[in-house]
């Protein structure tokens, strides 16, 4: 996932050096997945990289640290889906904007980033949160 993240990166930050309305909304964009992506990476990452061992049954030194970040995670739940919606809201106008300018690498970007969010929602944040009640 911190891989599928920084590519992500990579292509929006590419999109924030278009000129126009596409780097604009591009950067707007960026102003909101940033902060995101840095509170997941702290804070879900660890657990998906566990999880596989948790499910065979195995144990690991990690997992203590990892069910104090599931903890955190829970916490902070409710507000990282309120930063899904902002940042799809934004990629929205991105996509828009990208499609009247004829932009379809970062319609499709666009496209990605909201799949990578609703994978999110769907899995990535679900199994963190069982993650607490192990």
């Amino acid at each position: 996932m911190k891989e599928e993240h920084e590519e992500l990166h990579e292509e929006l930050i590419k999109a924030t050096e278009m000129p126009g309305k596409v780097g604009q909304a591009a950067k707007n964009v960026a102003k909101v997945l940033h902060p995101h992506f840095e509170k997941e990476n702290e804070l879900a990452l660890p657990e998906i990289g566990i999880a596989r061992e948790l499910a065979e049954g195995k144990t690991s030194p990690d997992f203590n640290a990892a069910r104090r970040l599931c903890i955190e995670f829970k916490q902070e739940y409710v507000k990282m889906l309120q930063e899904h919606q902002e940042i799809v809201k934004a990629l929205d106008e991105l996509e828009m904007v990208a499609k009247a300018g004829g932009r379809r690498n970062v319609v499709e970007f666009s496209r990605k980033l909201k799949l990578h969010a609703m994978t999110e929602e769907a899995l990535t944040y679900p199994v963190v949160l069982m993650m607490v009640r192990s």
